[in-house]
């Protein structure tokens, strides 16, 4: 190899931008015969001293072969890791962009915040975060994702009314018959005006219900591929682009290290029906809350950086996700997550009456707020939906 031909294969090695880009060239289905994206690509191969391609070589300014080149090619900032890895993968971007419309999430929620007129000033987030995938590009190997549609009813009337042409009661759910996958956006205003109290909570918990189930089934599905990638990473010490991609979306959606596969499995992880309905319930008034009317406010969550303003979310089911997510990322919730996999570990499901004793700061209340969930709980047999399932997709 001559002089020029020699500095060229060192430039291309030593710098890593020119190396990734020259990475690109060389994973085309076809590389140019000519201009100066040929002469780089020629510039960067490894070349052996009886190789044609040298005469090309020999003739190569390479400095100014990219100056050419990069006029058109942004530099990169500092991209992470995941980022880098991907970096000679051209074909990529193409192959998520065939992907079905239906399985394309979106990569930012839609954020939309005002401030109401009315005594209670509600902030409303909208989240228009693609359902269905907790990452960027979900988990090929993965189950089929169960696509739903939101659905507003006017009143309380159209509400039974619904229920009853699917035939769903409360008593079929707990004998373990499938639970109607029915996502209502929005508790109907005139629940508050529901006369009878039991008549009024059995329909607030027939709405939650499938919506929990169905966020509930969502998790589940991340923490058994989680589950899957820890066995092989642990066995063969390596997982795919796509497979740490996801790893690294789920891994920031959970405020976690990507690496750290026994605190993602600590996180990603369901959280029990009785529990979730019971503190909405005592949080929201079973529903007749003006912040759960309003801006469909289940939880008692306030606004970020505020000690007053309730949160407020796009949909009852959004107001779900920012739950799961607060207890499963929360640090005041770490003896939370902790129990939970105590009770995994030793062959047991979650269990939401026990588990909630383990939310003493959820509420200023302390004990007494513990006490008097795990009585809503009690009372209403909320246990008997921590089984329930959603049908078959």
């Amino acid at each position: 190899m001559n002089e020029r031909a020699a500095r060229a294969a060192d430039f291309g090695r030593n710098y890593a931008l020119i190396g990734a880009f020259g990475a690109c060239l060389l994973g085309a289905l076809t590389v140019p015969t000519d201009g100066p994206r040929a002469d780089l690509a020629i510039a960067l191969l490894p070349q052996s001293a009886d190789s044609p391609e040298l005469a090309a070589a020999d003739v190569v300014d390479v400095t100014a072969v990219w100056k050419t080149v990069a006029i058109d090619i942004p530099l990169p900032v500092e991209p992470p890791p995941v980022e880098l890895a991907i970096a000679a993968l051209p074909t990529l971007e193409l192959a998520v962009a065939e992907l079905p419309i239906a399985e394309m999430p979106s990569f930012e929620a839609a954020i939309v915040e005002w401030e109401a007129s009315s005594a209670d000033d509600v902030v409303v987030v909208n989240d228009d975060t693609r359902r269905g995938l907790h990452g960027r590009l979900g988990h090929a190997a993965g189950p089929m994702r169960r696509q739903v549609t939101s659905m507003r009813v006017a009143n309380t009337s159209e509400l039974a009314s619904l229920f009853r042409s699917h035939d769903y009661s409360l008593d079929q759910a707990r004998r373990g018959e499938p639970v109607p996958a029915l996502q209502i956006d929005r508790v109907p205003g005139d629940l508050v005006n529901v006369k009878d109290g039991n008549e009024r909570k059995a329909l607030f918990i027939k709405t939650l219900l499938p919506i929990v189930l169905e966020a509930n089934e969502r998790i589940l599905a991340d923490r058994m591929h989680l589950q899957r990638l820890h066995e092989r990473h642990a066995r063969e010490r390596s997982l795919s682009v796509i497979e740490r991609m996801w790893l690294a979306e789920v891994a920031d959606r959970y405020g976690a290290e990507s690496t750290d596969f026994i605190e993602l499995l600590r996180r990603v992880d369901v959280i029990p029906p009785s529990m979730a309905i019971a503190q909405a319930g005592v949080e929201s008034g079973w529903g007749t809350s003006y912040a759960a009317r309003v801006g469909n406010s289940l939880f008692g969550q306030i606004r970020a950086g505020s000690r007053q303003i309730p949160a407020a979310f796009s949909s009852m089911s959004a107001s779900v996700e920012a739950y799961f997510l607060n207890l499963n990322t929360h640090f005041a919730y770490s003896g939370f997550r902790a129990e939970r996999a105590r009770l995994r570990t030793g062959g047991k499901d979650p269990d939401g009456y026990h588990l909630i004793g383990q939310l003493l700061r959820y509420s200023e209340l302390g004990h007494s707020y513990i006490s008097f969930v795990r009585g809503v709980i009690r009372e209403n047999r909320l246990t008997d939906f921590d089984g329930a399932k959603l049908p078959p997709i």
